[in-house]
């Protein structure tokens, strides 16, 4: 088998992890023709089609599906041994790009950017604010932290904590808008939220409750629905280590005590089967060394509201 056999099959199966030819062109910094020649120039090799594909489409055939599965994992091993090879390089150096919803940026990761920066100085950080996975590639992101784990199977994900949510409300909202007695009259009530979601869904007595809503505000910032749920504005699910804070001085009360809601969790997301560079390993892992008190950090979140 040539060299150039090779390098066509790897840049088959980085284009196949990648969902196509254009995805793939941003982590190899490849052009997509290029891309496509090589698989081309591999089927030529092979004799048979791998891939069906135009400007809409881009589907394995069942042959391409079984080089697929068989030399892909070949490039994972050899990828693994590489990467710890170049851990052991004494220099770290390059640009590391970052996407997090913003308080994780504002509590926890712009510190740890700084800190990791100073313990290796060729090393460059640039943080993006974005909840989710759907650009992860369009901005060349290396690492992701997100709350609700990416359905797309190129990318890996380990869950970082989980928190336990809760309703709360200020009691200037409950005087002129009254307790809600039950989950199913949360639905005529104002409900805050910076996730675009179509219901909560809630849990009493072992009996799972979907409430339909539409959110009287949302914003992408818990810190920010805090703020709102403290001025009146509404009932918010929020971690109960940020309610605790703030029930203490009575700021916030509890609504609906007997009503379990979901678990709120963030993952940590990676490119998987990819060259990782050692930088994004190493920052990759200070951040899971570092992730350990959760109660304190969510507590963080909403530190700098109104005193």
């Amino acid at each position: 088998m040539k060299a150039k056999d090779i390098s066509n099959l790897y840049l088959f199966c980085q284009s196949v992890e990648c969902g196509g030819f254009a995805a793939a062109s941003l982590q190899t910094h490849i052009s997509a023709p290029t891309l496509s020649r090589a698989v081309a120039s591999l089927e030529e090799k092979l004799g048979e089609k791998l891939v069906h594909r135009n400007a809409k489409q881009f589907q394995l055939t069942t042959a391409g599906d079984e080089y697929y599965h068989r030399f892909a994992s070949l490039f994972s091993q050899l990828n693994d041994e590489w990467t710890q090879l170049s851990n052991s390089q004494p220099v770290l150096t390059g640009e590391i790009r970052v996407s997090c919803p913003e308080p994780f940026a504002d509590h926890f990761l712009q510190k740890l950017a700084i800190e990791f920066m100073e313990q290796h100085p060729e090393i460059t950080i640039t943080i993006h604010f974005s909840a989710g996975t759907e650009r992860f590639f369009d901005e060349q992101i290396d690492l992701a932290i997100v709350t609700s784990p990416p359905h797309a199977s190129h990318l890996v994900q380990r869950q970082l904590f989980e928190s336990p949510l809760m309703l709360a409300a200020a009691p200037s909202y409950i005087e002129k808008h009254g307790m809600p007695e039950n989950a199913e009259e949360l639905i005529s009530h104002r409900l805050l939220s910076g996730n675009n979601l179509p219901y909560w869904e809630l849990n009493v007595s072992g009996r799972s409750i979907r409430i339909p809503y539409q959110p009287k505000y949302a914003i992408s910032s818990l810190r920010l629905n805090i703020d709102a749920t403290l001025a009146g504005a509404g009932i918010c699910m929020m971690p109960r280590a940020s309610f605790e804070r703030y029930a203490e001085r009575g700021d916030l009360v509890q609504v609906l005590p007997d009503v379990d809601c979901p678990t709120g969790k963030a993952y940590l997301v990676w490119a998987d089967r990819k060259l990782i560079a050692s930088r994004v390993v190493a920052f990759r892992d200070m951040i899971f060394d570092r992730f350990g008190q959760t109660a304190e950090f969510l507590a963080a979140v909403s530190s700098d509201t109104n005193e």
